[in-house]
C-alpha cells in the first residue's frame, strides 16, 4: 500500500529517543473532530507527568482517480483543523498522511510500542472507532478506547 506523508509542525514518524530510552509515544488518530478532542484530552491526562510524545495523526483518504498526495480537501484546511485541535499544554506533533485505506495507513504509522488513544460515541451498535480499537487490540497494539 502506498501512502504519502506530509508533516505539519514538528511531527515525526518515529519515536524519539532520549538518553538511550524511548519516550512513550501516544498516537491520536483523527476520526472526527468531536472524537479527536476527547481523545486528545485523554492523551494529555494519560501522559501527564510522564516523558511522552503525543502524535496527532490525520489520515486523509484519497479516492482512486486522484494521485497519492493529491488531497480532495485543501491541505491548508487540514492543517488548520489540526492546529485547532492542538489545545494541550504539552507538545503535540501533527501529521497528515494520504492513503487509500485508513486502517492500513494507521498500522503503518504506529509501532507495537505506541499507545493508541481512540474516542468513540456511545451507541447501541459498535461504531467504526470501536471496531478499529478491537482490531488493533487483537493484533497486539496497545489501545485505549475513550467513551464520549
Amino acid at each position: 500500500m502506498k501512502t504519502a506523508t506530509q508533516l505539519a509542525g514538528s511531527g515525526t514518524a518515529t519515536p524519539e529517543v532520549l538518553d538511550g530510552q524511548r519516550k512513550l509515544e501516544i498516537v491520536v488518530p483523527v476520526t472526527s473532530i468531536t472524537n479527536a478532542k476527547a481523545a486528545i484530552a485523554a492523551a494529555g491526562r494519560l501522559g501527564s507527568g510522564l516523558d511522552t510524545t503525543i502524535r496527532l495523526l490525520k489520515i486523509q483518504l484519497v479516492p482512486f482517480p486522484l494521485q497519492m498526495g493529491e488531497s480532495p480537501i485543501a491541505v491548508g484546511f487540514l492543517e488548520q483543523q489540526l492546529l485547532e485541535l492542538d489545545t494541550l499544554d504539552v507538545p503535540v506533533h501533527r501529521e497528515i498522511r494520504y492513503a487509500r485505506d485508513f486502517d492500513a495507513c494507521l498500522r503503518d504509522a504506529i509501532t507495537k510500542r505506541s499507545l493508541v488513544v481512540i474516542a468513540s460515541a456511545r451507541r447501541l451498535w459498535r461504531t467504526r472507532e470501536q471496531r478499529l480499537a478491537r482490531t488493533l487490540t487483537a493484533e497486539g497494539y496497545s489501545v485505549v478506547l475513550i467513551p464520549c
